[in-house]
């Protein structure tokens, strides 16, 4: 909108011009026909008021002052005054009442000019990010601008289409409580406002929002005023999420606002697929696609960011690299399917066994890394441990012949490795130890006799 919001200094000016159109009006029925004099400065103020003010305004001011002073002074002054006095009120009324449409068709092409200008813009900007978390960043910094908001939230579909989850979120209020219980709600599509836009595909606009028989309040969050704005996200017609817009005051926004957020929402709807559509092919290039980890291609990337963050904080990233014993024998005993879906059993288990904020990845055939950030030389040794353990004793429950032990490699960020590339490198050379010296244990590369200390079974 880049509506400003007018409704509330204009009660206070509106209010003030009542008492002064007033005030005059009582001194022209004290003056009586002396009043004739301030007919120009009266019509005066309501060419003013006609610039400033809706023309109904002005009509209700122009007709109350005049029939009052006519009534009044209708037994006390000449006709030919009071006719005149008419006159002029009709006159300058209808002058006022043109001048009024005038200045609004100009303020409404000027509006129209300035948001077009501010959507172009805003279709530039977006363009120029496939980074989902930058973009909505973006769409959420614009909406707040554009539309003078006090919190916008954008919602995508999940679960089948079956709910909503919070993609990006800000609210005016900067309360942290509020925000997480706002970020925490998934609506249920076809309940709630927000659920009837994503069920409907259709727009909504309550300039009461708490009390419409169609919401249901957020759990956590203030009951405040609210007017509200919800706009479907469409791609070829499907609705695949919603832009919600609010204000903490009512009736704030109009249709043309939401004309307005119609379009915006449109562009968002183009930028936020394409976006989704390139996190997709991302994450395809990036994922195996017989076990469902990381691939090797993410593994360089993962592990500087990882070591950018310990140095930072001055922490430890420790990388264990793991290959299964024996898994040619599985492949020639009972076939690659089978061989196919131990590796998957394999990295299930492997999931199970680390922490959260850990990165399994399949490196490359039977070869998997994990790696471990903020965790220091002895923990990394612990999870090493207990990932060998496990994997002696669990059995893949399709085909309970297949059981087998792994090897495993470990070097530790800054006490072997400086880099993303040698750490890969160290633990790497350390799994060939583990190899070499009879498999199914761990073995440590050893930076002071540049050789690799050995932790059997």
């Amino acid at each position: 909108m880049i509506s400003e919001k007018k409704w509330r200094p204009n009660k206070i000016w509106a209010l003030a011009m009542i008492c002064f159109m007033f005030g005059l009006t009582l001194i022209i029925m004290l003056l009586g026909d002396q009043s004739i004099s301030l007919v120009s400065f009266f019509f005066l103020i309501t060419a003013l008021v006609a610039l400033y003010f809706p023309w109904e305004f002005l009509l209700i001011q122009i007709v109350l002052a005049s029939g009052l002073t006519f009534l009044i002074l209708y037994e006390h002054t000449h006709r030919l005054t009071l006719l005149q006095w008419l006159l002029y009120t009709l006159v300058y009324l209808f002058i006022g009442i043109a001048v009024n449409r005038e200045i609004d068709a100009i303020r409404q092409i000027q509006r129209h000019e300035t948001e077009m200008s501010a959507l172009s813009d805003i279709s530039t900007s977006l363009t120029k990010t496939l980074d989902l978390c930058e973009l909505t960043n973006q769409v959420v910094d614009q909406t707040f601008s554009l539309f003078k908001a006090d919190g916008c939230t954008i919602y995508l579909m999940e679960d089948e289409e079956k709910s909503l989850r919070v993609i990006s979120a800000r609210e005016s209020q900067s309360d942290p409580d509020v925000l997480t219980s706002i970020l925490n709600n998934h609506p249920r599509v076809g309940f709630g406002l927000v659920g009837w836009v994503a069920a409907t595909g259709e727009a909504v606009l309550s300039g009461d929002a708490e009390h419409d028989p169609r919401s249901i309040h957020i759990p956590g969050t203030p009951y405040d005023d609210e007017s509200v704005m919800g706009i479907p996200l469409k791609l070829e017609e499907k609705t695949f999420g919603v832009l919600w817009i609010y204000t903490l005051s009512l009736n704030t926004f109009s249709k043309d606002d939401l004309q307005l957020a119609q379009i915006f929402a449109n562009q968002v709807s183009v930028a936020l697929a394409n976006a989704r559509l390139y996190e997709h092919v991302r994450c395809l290039s990036e994922t195996d696609s017989l076990t469902g980890l990381l691939n090797s291609r993410s593994l360089t990337d993962l592990t500087e960011r990882a070591i950018n963050h310990a140095q930072t904080a001055k922490g430890k990233v420790s990388l264990l690299f793991i290959d299964c014993d024996n898994f040619k024998r599985i492949n020639d005993q009972f076939g690659h399917p089978v061989g196919d879906q131990f590796l998957r059993f394999l990295a299930k288990l492997l999931l199970e066994t680390v922490r959260e904020g850990d990165a399994v990845v399949r490196y490359a055939g039977d070869e998997f890394v994990i790696l471990l950030p903020k965790t220091p030389l002895e923990a990394a040794i612990s999870i090493a441990e207990r990932l060998l353990e496990t994997t002696r004793i669990k059995i893949m429950e399709d085909n309970p012949l297949l059981q087998t032990t792994i090897s495993v490699g470990l070097a530790v960020y800054p006490l072997h490795a400086l880099t993303a590339e040698e750490l890969i490198k160290l633990a790497d050379d350390a799994l060939y130890c583990s190899k070499r010296n009879g498999k199914n244990q761990l073995s440590i590369y050893n930076p002071k006799s540049k050789s690799i200390s050995n932790l059997g079974s």
